[in-house]
């Protein structure tokens, strides 16, 4: 069950994320020269009042109001999502610009869908004005989702490319000043194949493809940035089996993709037994992807099995080295860090899993243990206090200076 619940949670925090400064950025709160009443009383004049607006599933920080400054003449548009109450009806966008103080509608988008994913904003064509990507689906629970990529320089929006997709990412993948988008597409058991896009000659052209193994579930995670000092593309984290995962590391070498396998590991080392996400864990600028150790007896069943979690990055030679290795625990909303200068570790969990103990295999001596009582509770003898939260006390009966370091609650 601790296995299950882990599980939903990497589902719940999947959200693909795009690492370039020029498209993150763009999804802030916007800093407006007004109040924000009087903007959302402008709006009010464009968009039906039973209407909901809409923010991108896969950016949980952003603002139903986006900001972007998409003709680059210093000040932000606005851009609106919302749909109507009708359970026919799909959703529409509209972009606002400030002329004298009053915000009026430049255009509108129609025809996008039920569920809005992603917004994204980058001059493909170096035109002097930025794109607008938006990905989309037709129904909560739809497997296929939309890209388009809209032009708006000729006063109404123009598609200058569409594509169904699993995961896409824009942002500048080559050595050269124009960006780039990378598109995967998954249907499994069938296909899978990811495609890197750049403008030209009046339309979006692909430089590369390259085909990747479609006997995976669909991504539950994706994020893209440098996956090695000097290496930029994506990380695909894919389902296997029922509980198993994988991860599928993308790289862009002069402007062709390749499928990269750190030199000094094997394939099979990427299978995991549950969904881990990659991520940049130590906030570097370079992404990790995620091994899954086995940390507890030998003759535990897999659903009982503690989990070491290992972040590795790849060195400009390809080869993975080991950032971080992490303990978690779902049922009680904490992550331990394992210290690279300790042993190997072996984790044991009581029954409830309220009382974890970290092991050294070498010698079998307790380096440290967490044991988790309710809020309220009165700190047992002999404890002392690590962490509290809202729901559980945390406590340990090694130094919780030390613990403090180590000890994360999520």
């Amino acid at each position: 069950m601790k296995k299950i619940l882990f599980l939903m949670g990497c589902l719940l925090m999947c959200t693909g994320c795009s690492l370039f400064q020029s498209n993150t950025s763009l999804l802030k709160p916007p800093e407006l020269p007004v109040k924000q009443q009087e903007v959302k009383q402008a709006i009010g004049k464009y968009v039906p009042s039973q209407a909901e607006w809409v923010s991108p599933i896969e950016d949980k920080q952003a603002n139903k109001m986006i900001e972007a400054d998409l003709d680059h003449d210093q000040t932000n548009e606005l851009i609106v999502f919302y749909r109507l109450p009708d359970q026919t009806s799909q959703m529409e966008a509209i972009v606002l610009k400030e002329e004298k103080g009053e915000w009026k509608e430049k255009m509108k988008l129609k025809d996008l869908g039920r569920e809005l994913h992603k917004v994204e904003f980058l001059d493909f064509n170096q035109d002097g004005y930025k794109e607008i990507l938006v990905g989309f689906s037709f129904s909560e629970d739809a497997s296929d989702k939309a890209l388009i990529v809209y032009d708006l320089t000729k006063g109404k929006p123009q598609k200058l490319f569409e594509s169904q997709y699993s995961a896409f990412f824009s942002g500048n993948f080559t050595k050269d000043d124009q960006g780039e988008i990378l598109l995967a597409s998954l249907v499994p058991n069938q296909s899978h194949s990811v495609r890197l896009y750049q403008f030209s000659h009046h339309k979006m052209n692909v430089l590369d493809e390259l085909r990747l193994d479609p006997y995976v579930y669909p991504y539950y995670h994706s994020l893209a940035g440098s996956i090695s000092p000097s290496l930029k593309g994506a990380i695909l984290d894919a389902g296997v089996g029922a509980h198993s995962s994988t991860s599928f590391i993308v790289g862009v070498e002069d402007e062709k993709l390749v499928n990269v396998l750190p030199e000094n590991m094997k394939e099979e080392e990427l299978f995991r037994a549950y969904a881990v996400n990659s991520e940049d864990s130590n906030g570097d600028g370079i992404l990790e992807f995620t091994l899954q150790k086995e940390a507890g007896d030998d003759h535990l069943a897999n659903s009982e099995m503690p989990f070491i979690n290992e972040y590795y990055q790849l060195n400009d030679q390809k080869q993975a080295e080991l950032i971080h290795r992490y303990y978690d625990n779902a049922a009680y909303l904490y992550r331990f860090e394992i210290p690279q200068d300790w042993p190997s570790v072996k984790v044991e969990e009581s029954e409830d899993g309220r009382y974890v103990k970290f092991l050294s295999m070498k010698d079998g001596s307790v380096l440290f243990d967490v044991y988790v009582i309710d809020k309220g509770q009165p700190l047992p003898k002999g404890w002392n206090l690590l962490y509290e939260t809202n729901q559980f006390t945390y406590v340990t009966k090694y130094s919780p200076a030390i613990g403090k370091q180590l000890f994360q609650p999520i």
